[in-house]
């Protein structure tokens, strides 16, 4: 069978600069990883469906859109017909019931659309079990891909209680479930462990790190323009946070260091770039510390703008709690940016203390400040540190063609042998 007459199809959630750009006719930002899945089976002539969940009885009307040759179609993630059954509402969400019952319909949903793809790719354990249904009912193969995970940080970093234990059972029941391939990204929250524990199948194990575009630094780049166009005072040190803004990322760990760093870098700004679920608890540490002047929140922004702010600061800070060797990482280093990180999950697989990064061991606020205000007042380590970055990275890193490529080549031989 030619690759022109294969069809995979992906099984996911709401993305931020995905879901959005999708219904706006915008190819989609956010995570690299997610939509470029697609493209490359796109671009070697596949046909490609994505099913995305959501609530469309509130947000979205039409259930199909055709983009870029790729077939996006929206699964009703509502109570629907079932909404009777809102009064048991607690009851039914402690047993899973309401989940089940929403999977079921979804499954509906997709069996109508007579789709009978050759693999069907999981995007997060929240698809699994929908994902290997339908692959019993087509004859499929079934890929379950995972973005990281909190499994190792919830049972042997932290020890949380019992019930934060629960609550990953869902996820470790995944992992022994027959698919034909597991994808674990190795984003420092230390996938590869929670494999072996489970005793994943080395065969169908795969842990690669992301990609990315090494064209992120911009040589010769007027970073006083810029800083002066998102409000930064062109004399003003500028430190970078940039990420989706939640509470395992810890961003409120750089807030609280800036009335220390502030005494001694007055016009120092911080530039807050992204949105979540911690953007309004920011605000209020923010305006509680008097710091209105001194944090500047820009929003989300897409990613192909991410280089510019890379560029235009002094310091880009990772405060994360786990998952430190993300994109985000490894796209400050291509960026040639001076880092500042901690020493969690695998961070230090990819970078050294004092060589192409400052990491800190795992500490509070104190240890933040004082690794800030020694690099504002040492200019020459910044340098090398950026320096060092920039070169480590391209030397370490695929890009996201060649990154893909092999996904790309490791799924399509799974349709192959399976034919």
């Amino acid at each position: 069978m030619s690759d022109t007459e294969r069809t995979i199809a992906f099984l996911t959630s709401k993305w931020t600069n995905v879901d959005e750009n999708i219904r706006q006719g915008i190819t989609p930002g956010g995570v690299p990883s997610i939509s470029k899945a697609w493209t490359i089976f796109n671009k070697h002539g596949w046909n490609v469906h994505v099913f995305i969940m959501t609530d469309l009885e509130s947000e979205f009307p039409a259930q199909t859109v055709e983009l870029e040759g790729v077939t996006f179609h929206w699964l009703d993630n509502s109570l629907g017909n079932i909404r009777r059954l809102q009064g048991l509402k607690k009851l039914l969400h402690f047993f899973k019931l309401l989940t089940i019952l929403r999977k079921i319909k979804m499954i509906k949903t997709i069996k109508k659309t007579g789709i009978k793809p050759d693999i069907i790719y999981c995007m997060r354990d929240t698809f699994a079990w929908m994902g290997l249904l339908w692959s019993v009912f087509v004859k499929a193969r079934c890929v379950l891909r995972m973005y990281g995970t909190f499994v190792y940080d919830i049972w042997f970093e932290k020890k949380n209680n019992l019930f934060d234990r629960i609550k990953t059972i869902p996820e470790l029941i995944t992992y022994k479930l027959p698919f034909d391939h597991i994808i674990i990204t190795n984003d420092g929250t230390q996938g590869d462990k929670v494999a072996e524990w489970m005793k994943v199948n080395k065969k169908i194990f795969w842990f690669p790190i992301n990609g990315v575009d090494k064209n992120l630094y911009i040589r010769d780049f007027d970073a006083i323009s810029f800083k002066e166009k998102i409000g930064v005072p062109k004399t003003s040190p500028m430190l970078l946070l940039l990420g989706r803004l939640t509470y395992w990322k810890r961003q409120d760990r750089v807030v609280k260091a800036m009335p220390t760093i502030l005494k001694k870098y007055p016009e120092a700004k911080l530039v807050i770039v992204g949105k979540g679920e911690l953007r309004e608890d920011l605000e209020i540490l923010t305006n509680e510390l008097g710091l209105s002047e001194s944090v500047l929140f820009y929003g989300a922004i897409l990613h192909k703008q991410i280089k510019y702010f890379f560029n235009a600061s002094d310091i880009f800070i990772m405060p994360y709690d786990v998952s430190n060797l993300s994109n985000t990482l490894i796209e400050s280093l291509i960026a040639g940016c001076c880092v500042l990180t901690r020493d969690v999950g695998s961070t230090t697989e990819v970078v050294s203390d004092g060589e192409n990064a400052v990491v800190l061991s795992p500490g509070e606020t104190e240890e933040f400040a004082e690794a800030i205000i020694d690099l504002l007042g040492n200019p020459d380590k910044r340098r090398i540190l950026s320096k060092n970055a920039y070169e480590t990275a391209m030397e370490r890193f695929s890009t996201w063609d060649e990154r893909m490529e092999e996904e790309y080549n490791l799924i399509s031989n799974l349709v192959n042998n399976f034919d």
